[in-house]
């Protein structure tokens, strides 16, 4: 039994439970709509759209982070196009494609997904994931497009036995939305070339619809065309495109047995042989950042549409024209995607723009469905993690404390009232979410997939885990067999392990006891909340005024 005579209570658990609830919203990102040819903006649909103002255009690397999403982005000159946004969080946003008419084909264009197959799942209305992806590509084909799509790359974030897993599952879900090619970032790379060579498909057997790695200035084992081709003749809809795809050396790792080379040296020779196809469009992979992916298409300008990384998150969606190139981003973690209209129709040498119709389309559950097809996946994934065990199999790390978790029931021995207050909280049941799914999901008649094998799951809906690197701690949960005191989001994750505070408390080191679980605003921010809540992007909460409004007797 914990000596009772700690009688102020960790009023900080309350704080932390309550604000968190606030969840991990995303920041709404406007689907923007180019239509060269428009000389006045389209009439607004909704509330949510926002009147367009002009401004000079912007550099390539101009941050639309600046532009809040009650400011609309600028019409580019350069383009001569008009560009409207929706702000999705403040009311229904815009149909697709309003006022476009049929192009020759429409691409879609997706990259740098740093390993979201899903959104993570902890709060509503989140946006992205594979699942309403696919729903896209299938509203495009209901409207009797031609469509293929191309993948900047960073399908993944990091080099484990899940992320490899996870991996072949983004590669399946993409041949089922018919991909023709992918573009290597530095996240596949870390793999290593023996085991990268081993998750892909080398010569697919329908090279329209399956997807091809592509590298221009990539080297396997110093194999050309060994793991991937320099580039790829795709043609659909009566439309040959010539795709290529280089990583630059902003993006350049030590990678085992895999060999870098220049760009600009290795692109002069592959646009040739691209050229030779004699395509319609010529199209560009960058995995680099935007400044890099400016200068590329300044020296190379054979190329209509390039898509570069490098992007802010939420992308605006309105493109950057460098000569008759086309450069687009299209954000991170699958959130939202591109899609280019072609309409050759349209051609004007004056103005090349003309050819092209671009937006940015927010994956939101409002337009989009989850789609059968990839909830078939997800099940196929997390029964392979379950089969694997890796909760429990996963090397775990020392607390860097050294003290050892001891469960929400032992702290609740004197801390009462906050263990009272906790245990009425959704956090108290952060476990049985993951196998319930949220009501949100339920209403919907989502099929509600378990996720308690998941490590990247577990990792902020159980106690004991280092959630930003998913890695256990040694006495951090493991299963709900062997550590069942564990389950849910208790008072140690933000706090650390407690087996050194009770060892204090039982010598009447009070004051010693109280010193080592305080935390700060600092602490708070680095090592707690933010570790499983983007609460910078949360429109609904402010983390430092709500910590001035608290009075924490402990705190610095």
């Amino acid at each position: 039994m914990l000596n009772s005579r700690i009688s102020t209570p960790l009023t900080l658990i309350a704080f932390l439970i309550l604000s968190l609830q606030t969840g991990c919203e995303t920041s709404s990102s406007p689907e923007a709509s180019v239509a060269p040819e428009q000389s006045k903006l389209n009439t607004p649909e909704t509330q949510s759209e926002k009147p367009v103002t002009t401004k000079p255009a912007a550099s390539p690397d101009s941050s639309a982070a600046s532009v809040t999403p009650q400011t609309a982005p600028a019409v580019s000159p350069q383009a001569s196009t008009a560009v409207k946004t929706t702000d999705a969080s403040t009311g229904s946003p815009k149909p697709l494609f309003k006022d476009w008419p049929a192009p020759k084909l429409a691409i879609v264009l997706t990259g740098e997904r740093h390993g979201y197959l899903e959104p993570c799942g902890c709060t509503q209305n989140q946006t992205g994931g594979v699942s309403l992806l696919a729903n896209l590509f299938q509203q495009i084909e209901e409207r009797k497009w031609p469509v293929t799509a191309f993948d900047l790359g960073g399908l993944v974030k990091r080099n484990r036995r899940q992320s490899q897993i996870k991996y072949e599952t983004i590669l399946a879900s993409m041949k089922d939305m018919n991909y023709a090619g992918i573009g290597l970032g530095p996240e596949e790379l870390r793999f290593g070339a023996d085991i990268f060579l081993q998750l892909h498909n080398p010569e697919p057997q329908a090279p329209n619809t399956t997807p091809t790695f592509l590298a221009a200035n990539i080297l396997f084992l110093e194999t050309p065309g060994l793991g991937k081709t320099a580039f790829k003749i795709v043609e659909v809809g009566g439309v040959k495109m010539a795709v290529t795809s280089i990583l630059s050396k902003s993006h350049v790792e030590k990678f085992p047995d895999i060999t870098w080379q220049e760009p600009a040296k290795v692109l002069p020779d592959v646009i040739k042989q691209m050229q030779a196809a004699k395509p319609d469009l010529m199209i560009l992979l960058s995995q680099s950042e935007k400044d890099e992916s400016k200068v590329l298409a300044e020296k190379f300008p054979v190329f209509d549409i390039l898509l570069t990384a490098g992007g802010v998150e939420d992308p605006l969606g309105e493109p950057t024209f460098i000569g008759k190139t086309m450069m687009v981003d299209v954000g991170h973690k699958g959130k939202s995607a591109g899609v280019v209209g072609y309409y050759p129709d349209q051609a004007d040498k004056a103005d090349p723009s003309k050819r092209f119709r671009f937006t940015v389309i927010e994956l939101d559950k409002q337009r989009f469905k989850n789609t059968p097809k990839m909830a078939e996946h997800m099940q196929f994934y997390q029964d392979r993690l379950k089969q694997e065990d890796l909760a429990a199999k996963e090397l775990p790390i020392d607390h860097p404390r050294g003290a050892t978790f001891v469960g929400a029931e032992t702290c609740g021995e004197c801390h009462t009232k906050a263990y009272e207050k906790w245990l009425t909280t959704a956090h108290a049941h952060a476990y049985q979410s993951l196998i319930e799914g949220r009501q949100d999901q339920i209403e919907r008649g989502e099929k509600i997939i378990s996720r308690i094998y998941d490590p990247e799951c577990l990792s902020c809906h159980v106690t004991g885990w280092h959630p930003q690197e998913v890695i256990r701690y040694t006495s951090g949960f493991v299963n709900k067999q062997e550590s069942p005191h564990l389950l849910g989001q208790q008072c140690e994750n933000c706090h650390g392990p407690g087996s050194g505070h009770i060892k204090l408390v039982e010598m009447d080191q009070l004051e010693e006891a109280k010193k080592v679980m305080r935390v700060t605003l600092a602490e708070a921010k680095k090592n707690t909340c933010y570790q499983c809540h983007d609460l910078d992007n949360s429109p609904k909460f402010e983390f430092d005024s709500y910590w001035e409004k608290i009075k924490h007797p402990w705190r610095d």
